[in-house]
């Protein structure tokens, strides 16, 4: 299922991230790349405004997570609406936003929409359980050096 998000409406409604700080998007990029990771499906972020210097108005972070900024005198709303406009198969879409206009817009087009607020609070989910998952991962995936080998050997070379 498709997301297509509202970036700066989503910092907006977060609680731990401010439009003020300069790092808010990578902030959210990050939340989002595990969410997306975890769920495998493709996710559109939108922002509004310019993308930082040297960026690009669309910067693809996989194959399956898009970053997009408006074209020059466009909205991220714009930009949003052009997205719906395009896909064939909107009732699979799912439009992350708290903008009324846009969830009507959406919703008048056959996509389902998610609150900004409670989408948030699932990211963080994600971002939490996947973080559990990788600190699991490594413990599973850790080797004992040839040091480590040779002692247990001989614990258990002297009780028999």
């Amino acid at each position: 299922m498709p997301y297509i998000i509202d970036g700066n409406n989503l910092i907006g409604c977060s609680p731990d991230i401010s439009l003020g700080d300069p790092d808010a998007r990578d902030k959210l990029i990050q939340l989002i790349r595990k969410f997306q990771e975890s769920k495998q499906t493709k996710v559109t972020l939108v922002f509004d405004g310019m993308p930082s210097p040297g960026g690009q108005l669309k910067n693809v972070i996989s194959a399956k997570f898009t970053v997009l900024f408006p074209r020059h005198g466009h909205s991220a709303d714009d930009e949003i609406k052009r997205l719906l406009n395009a896909y064939h198969q909107l009732s699979e879409v799912v439009l992350v936003t708290s903008d009324r206009e846009l969830k009507l817009f959406a919703r008048e087009k056959g996509a389902k929409t998610r609150n900004s607020v409670e989408f948030y609070y699932e990211l963080r989910k994600s971002f939490f359980r996947s973080g559990k998952r990788e600190e699991n991962q490594k413990r599973i995936d850790h080797s004992l050096s040839k040091h480590e080998v040779e002692q247990w050997l001989k614990i258990f070379n002297s009780n028999r």
